[in-house]
């Protein structure tokens, strides 16, 4: 699955926006109760002030698109806790409901983008939350009778996205990588194709060798041993680079 996410920020200094900085703690589900506005209308009205209310937040998301109006790491006003943790800690994703919207299309592509922040920031689906935590509305309404299913799908897009890395060699896509525990495994035999080196297994230590140099930590998945990208790189003597948005690890001899 991949999504554009359109950047239509707010500009700095508008008073519909705190301003202030943020460490992304949380991410907090709302749905927009409004049965007309898309994700775009909603990204103009933010550009448009808000109305002249003290509101705003992160990401829009319909069945179409989605829109970033905050970047991730500054807070916005959407929480209704005032300067608690909802508004000074929390990533806000309003998912529309406007009529004749595709919900199901809709609520996948917001839990694609949870799933991404999840990853981009190394939080858990624990700290994926429904408004109605910070300040006891029912809110995301429409969500809500359904929060465990929307958790699923939010779970499912995670694991789509861990086992979806690319790795590039000098630039050219080598193989597909996978993450566990935040740490990005690549096959090692194509890696070394791509490196142009050689390969080798000791089958009683269960350690694999790139031109005879031990890569601890290998792991066996469908019968091909996979290794910490970052170290094959380091070993060599070679960088490596992670672009967590295109979800790409480069290395570069």
């Amino acid at each position: 699955m991949s999504i554009v996410i359109q950047q239509r920020l707010i500009p700095d200094g508008s008073p519909n926006k705190p301003s202030k900085p943020m460490t992304p703690q949380w991410i907090t589900i709302h749905n927009t109760d409004n049965t007309s506005g898309t994700a775009e209308s909603h990204a103009r009205y933010l550009l448009d002030g808000s109305g002249g209310r003290q509101a705003s937040w992160h990401y829009t998301v319909d069945d179409k698109d989605i829109y970033q109006h905050l970047r991730d790491n500054e807070q916005g006003w959407h929480a209704g806790d005032g300067n608690g943790p909802g508004n000074t800690t929390s990533i806000a994703i309003e998912v529309c409901m406007y009529t004749g919207m595709n919900q199901d299309v809709a609520w996948n592509n917001a839990a694609w983008l949870v799933a991404t922040l999840i990853l981009r920031y190394k939080l858990t689906i624990d700290q994926v939350v429904p408004h109605k935590k910070w300040s006891g509305k029912q809110c995301p309404s429409q969500i809500l009778p359904y929060w465990s299913q929307f958790i699923i799908l939010i779970k499912g897009q995670v694991q789509q996205l861990q086992n979806g890395i690319r790795i590039l060699v000098n630039g050219q896509e080598a193989a597909q990588g996978i993450m566990k525990e935040n740490v990005v495994y690549g096959p090692i035999r194509d890696i070394a194709s791509a490196l142009g080196l050689s390969v080798g297994w000791d089958n009683t230590k269960k350690v694999a060798y790139l031109n005879n140099i031990s890569q601890p930590n290998s792991i066996i998945l469908n019968g091909s041993t996979y290794v910490p990208v970052r170290a094959i790189a380091e070993s060599i003597g070679a960088s490596v680079t992670w672009n967590g948005t295109e979800r790409i690890v480069s290395i570069q001899r």
